[in-house]
């Protein structure tokens, strides 16, 4: 099979920058599939901090949080949500307290949880794909 039909055979979610995956892993699925694990054992506590320092009203804990986690949505084809992160790193860098920014942080945490789903069920389907 040569790498163009490969590419055909693994469908990613349509959130998914397929584009910038390829550019970043080729067709290299087994280490997609050690990146969204790394990518998920990471975020998951990250995220837990991040909502962490919100609730304790920590506006400098908060863009710290989220500033270590916007990276990671670059290396698992999700830009849109890492450029999400830093506006609202930007947002926090510009208030003076949590409490301005309640509305942009729920946003963020939607979305986030939106994109831990869609990393858990893609990090399931390469592993289907590698051992198939």
């Amino acid at each position: 099979m040569n790498n163009q039909d490969q590419h055909k055979t693994f469908i990613f979610n349509e959130k998914i920058n397929k584009e910038l995956l390829f550019s970043l892993y080729e067709d290299d699925f087994s280490y997609m599939e050690e990146i969204f694990s790394i990518t998920l054992t990471q975020l998951k506590p990250d995220i837990s901090t991040l909502r962490e320092t919100f609730e304790n009203n920590d506006l400098a804990g908060l863009q710290k949080a989220v500033h270590k986690i916007k990276p990671s949505f670059g290396y698992i084809g999700l830009p849109e949500i890492q450029e999400l992160c830093k506006e609202f790193e930007e947002i926090c860098a510009t208030s003076s307290s949590v409490s301005q920014i309640a509305t942009p942080y729920t946003f963020l945490c939607t979305r986030l949880g939106e994109s831990i789903h869609i990393i858990e069920t893609e990090y399931e389907k390469l592993k289907n794909y590698n051992l198939s």
